[in-house]
């Protein structure tokens, strides 16, 4: 008895399978991450995302870098290997593709924008310092880490060389990409425990 009231409950709040096919259960994850590479696939920083009432709080923190403004964009493809840019020319993790665009703007307006005015993947430079380190931390109210258009899961967050002028289409002028990474789910943190 009480499985078929689970499994009402579940085709209540589920999108209904075809005859024969299997039901799968899905929801949106509170937290994900992606390990930031450099072209030579040595590791450069980490992003981490979670899931927020106000959109998806992003922090990237990089280390061995070169020191100023760095343009950082999540990209529409979760791949971070050699590819095309828009002129044909192979680049430098260009299997990425260009910036998310959830709205179809086609327009590079900047951070924080509607996704219907400007690219949902333009996020805030990150300013790194002397030491070669530098952290962002930028919640993004146009986006989610659950199922749907404006979902980040899957897509590569991108580094580039120079900092993002938020003018010019399609990148904003930030130069190369430098470090790439796929925002996977990550796994729940582990409970603490009081030992003593």
């Amino acid at each position: 008895m009480a499985s078929a009231g689970l499994l009402a409950l579940a085709a209540c709040t589920q999108p209904a399978a075809q005859v024969g096919q299997p039901v799968v259960l899905r929801t949106p994850t509170a937290g994900a991450a992606a390990t930031l590479v450099d072209v030579n696939g040595t590791p450069g920083g980490r992003a981490t995302l979670t899931q927020t009432a106000a959109g998806v709080e992003i922090v990237v923190n990089v280390q061995a870098q070169t020191p100023g403004e760095h343009g950082v964009h999540v990209h529409a493809n979760g791949r971070c290997e050699p590819g095309p840019d828009p002129s044909g020319a192979t680049i430098a993790f260009g299997a990425a593709g260009g910036h998310f665009d959830s709205g179809g703007s086609k327009k590079h307006a900047g951070p924080g924008k509607p996704p219907e005015q400007g690219h949902a993947g333009d996020a805030p430079n990150i300013v790194v310092g002397a030491d070669g380190s530098g952290t962002l931390r930028y919640l993004h109210p146009h986006a989610t880490l659950g199922i749907g258009a404006t979902s980040v899961l899957g897509k590569a967050l991108v580094v580039h060389a120079g900092p993002d002028d938020y003018r010019t289409d399609p990148a904003g002028n930030s130069g190369a990409r430098v470090l790439c990474g796929v925002i996977e789910t990550a796994p729940p943190a582990a409970p603490k425990t009081n030992q003593g």
